[in-house]
């Protein structure tokens, strides 16, 4: 099975590096590395011009994250995608680990695992890996006929801790890419959830740096959360028809963020655009489950 591993960039260059040399040291190497650079007018240029052709390096006008990873996929020739955000690092037996699961279990779509949380401060110090791994925990997942019923008992990991079979990889992708569109890797792992069984690995093969950069992680940021659900749940039920009654149950926590951020006008044009194709009693049982997580949490 020939391995891509995608990496969008935009001005991450203080962190690309790191990035690139976890993959190119793995233990099983990958059959291709693509950098999709998203406009940088950092050093990222140069970094990415510096590996030759270990890497396949791509520039585009900034258009967004969505946007570069579609790009990336579409060059991307390998039966298994690995998806890597430019400030991440994988584990040295990454490749070697996942490859030989997706080779053991040929009826999963996906593949995903714990990351290990580091800041600046500790990748500044060389961070090293654990080393070999001797033993791999891991789970089935199977969250079709939930997500259908408009439940998810699973929180999957960042985009650094997610792969996927290519046949899963071009049907959740192109992403929709619209200029008013925020949508995070929340969508892409919807979609593979409610569309395939995949493989959970407790270890943590991948390291997911926090630092004041991150848009989400480790922030609790209403505004941001509210627009982020909204958009997701929308572009998720364009897609996916039968997840109604899940996107339905998201765009409910999406108002609840946005009572929380003071209803802000920004994201009305978002909410009209979601509510536009309900009709009245589907508006009236959002605006129920809306009181319900609101009075639960008053």
């Amino acid at each position: 099975m020939r391995t891509s591993v995608i990496i969008p960039n935009y001005n991450y260059g203080r962190y690309l590096p790191h990035a690139i040399d976890s993959v190119l040291n793995q233990t099983t190497p990958v059959d291709e590395i693509i950098v999709v650079d998203d406009g940088s007018t950092d050093s990222s240029k140069s970094i990415l011009e510096s590996y030759g052709d270990k890497i396949t390096a791509i520039f585009q006008p900034n258009a967004g994250q969505a946007a570069a990873f579609n790009v990336g996929v579409k060059k991307a020739t390998g039966d298994i995608i690995f998806l890597l955000d430019a400030d991440d690092l994988f584990h040295s037996d990454k490749i070697k680990t996942i490859k030989k699961l997706y080779a053991d279990y040929p009826d999963i779509g996906w593949i995903f695992h714990e990351l290990k949380h580091i800041n600046d401060d500790a990748l500044k110090k060389s961070f090293k890996d654990a080393g070999t791994l001797d033993d791999t925990e891991m789970e089935i997942i199977d969250k079709i006929s939930m997500m259908k019923n408009g439940k998810l008992d699973y929180y999957a990991p960042a985009t650094s801790g997610l792969s996927f079979r290519k046949i899963m990889i071009d049907f959740i992708f192109p992403l929709p890419t619209a200029e008013s569109i925020y949508i995070s890797d929340h969508y892409i792992k919807f979609l593979a959830l409610s569309s395939a069984k995949g493989i959970h690995i407790k270890n943590e093969l991948g390291i997911q740096l926090i630092h004041e950069d991150n848009l989400y992680t480790g922030k609790t940021d209403h505004f941001k959360k509210a627009r982020l659900f909204i958009n997701t749940a929308y572009h998720l039920k364009q897609k996916q028809s039968s997840l109604g009654t899940f996107c339905d149950n998201l765009y409910a926590d999406a108002l609840l963020s946005y009572s929380k951020a003071g209803k802000p006008k920004e994201l009305d044009t978002f909410i009209r655009q979601y509510g536009s194709a309900m009709s009245i009693l589907q508006k009236a049982k959002i605006n129920l489950k809306f009181w319900i997580k609101k009075s639960r949490l008053a």
